[in-house]
């Protein structure tokens, strides 16, 4: 038995699943697209708002498993990885995890990445539009 506000509930339902279903597979899509090499700078920041954290981490391991830096706007091919996991550092009487640092050429590569994951907003992906657009910032090329 169906009365008219349960067919106009699962309606939303179904269109509220629909939407949800389709920001995932964009993002999903966006993921892949990050593992190329060459990507240019205002494509990568048009398509930040369609991802979250978590797949910006997959585009980092993804682009580590293929030996190419992690940050998606280097095309820098990863040559030399460091075996080892701990480097101390004796004048900041220090002990530092390189488990994510490997995944990147360089220092600056890596700063860059974090730069941009703290700018990625962690609200759900199909709540997005609701939303405005946030304005995603680079890391200057100064800062190295």
């Amino acid at each position: 038995m169906t009365t008219p506000t349960n067919g106009g509930l699962r309606d939303q339902l179904i269109a509220a699943v629909l939407k949800k279903r389709a920001a995932i597979a964009r993002a999903q899509q966006i993921v892949v697209s990050l593992l190329e090499p060459g990507i240019s700078d205002e494509t990568f920041l048009d398509v930040l708002s369609e991802i979250g954290p978590h797949n910006y981490a997959d585009v980092i391991d993804e682009r580590h498993v293929y030996k190419l830096c992690g940050y998606p706007l280097c095309s820098t091919v990863l040559e030399k990885i460091p075996a080892q996991k701990y480097q101390i550092c004796a004048i900041r009487n220090k002990v530092y995890d390189l488990t994510e640092r490997k995944k990147y050429c360089s220092g600056y590569c890596f700063r860059a990445s974090e730069y941009i994951k703290t700018q990625i907003p962690s609200t759900p992906l199909w709540l997005r539009d609701e939303e405005p657009k946030p304005n995603f910032k680079l890391l200057p090329l100064d800062k190295k």
